[in-house]
């Protein structure tokens, strides 16, 4: 089975090397890219914050993108990240990851820290996309963008060289337009953006890790593997 990998990676990157470990060919067509905002409010924000404030990174770009705009700063706060692939990243820069998301999402990280983070300061820096969140009663709340996504020009004749689609986000969804391909997601909040664009995920990983997507993939290739 060839896979189609859409995420902004380089071709050696995390998902395309887990794909390729689980013996699926791979072609390597990002549809998305990423730029890091370096000057402007992010790094302020973060500088702002104590050791009992919050800092949340919901992706491994949004923890490479924080140390990038505030360096040391980063290493001050209690860290909030969604999943176990975004903490193993985080605490590989040295980050004091606090909070893991109970749901692997974005939607129970922020419902979890809505209750350990009353009378603190909370910084959220975000993608482009990604809308401000609405103000957190008793929480000093600031949500500055930390880095841009765009759609990317890609080869739109990837289309014929593959049997199914990677998404690891809703942005690439998007990117990616209507096309009759089979679409493997990381997890529900990219299965949702497929359900938006008019189709039903082929599979969705159990857990939000590349490791775990690669592993779906294949099962659903090949049940009887696993019967």
């Amino acid at each position: 089975m060839i896979v189609w990998v859409t995420r902004d990676e380089p071709p050696d990157g995390p998902l395309s090397a887990a794909l390729r470990d689980a013996g699926l060919d791979v072609v390597h067509e990002p549809v998305i890219e990423k730029r890091i905002c370096r000057a402007g409010s992010a790094s302020e924000a973060i500088g702002r914050l104590n050791a009992d404030d919050w800092l949340v990174l919901t992706s491994p770009f949004a923890i490479d993108a924080a140390i990038a705009v505030a360096g040391g700063a980063t290493r001050v706060p209690r860290v909030a990240v969604v999943a176990e692939p975004s903490r193993k990243a985080a605490e590989a820069h040295g980050l004091r990851v606090a909070l893991v998301s109970p749901g692997g999402d974005g939607k129970s990280l922020f419902a979890e820290l809505r209750k350990q983070a009353a009378g603190c300061r909370v910084c959220y820096p975000r993608s482009s996309l990604v809308k401000a969140p609405d103000a957190w009663p008793g929480i000093t709340l600031e949500s500055p963008v930390l880095y841009e996504t765009a759609p990317r020009v890609f080869d739109a004749g990837v289309i014929d060289r593959v049997d199914v689609i990677a998404v690891a986000s809703p942005s690439a969804v998007r990117a990616i337009g209507p096309v009759a391909l089979p679409f493997a997601s990381i997890g529900p909040t990219t299965s949702a953006a497929v359900r938006e664009a008019g189709r039903q995920p082929w599979v969705e990983s159990p857990s939000p890790s590349f490791e775990s997507l690669a592993s779906a993939i294949l099962d659903q290739a090949n049940p009887s593997l696993t019967d």
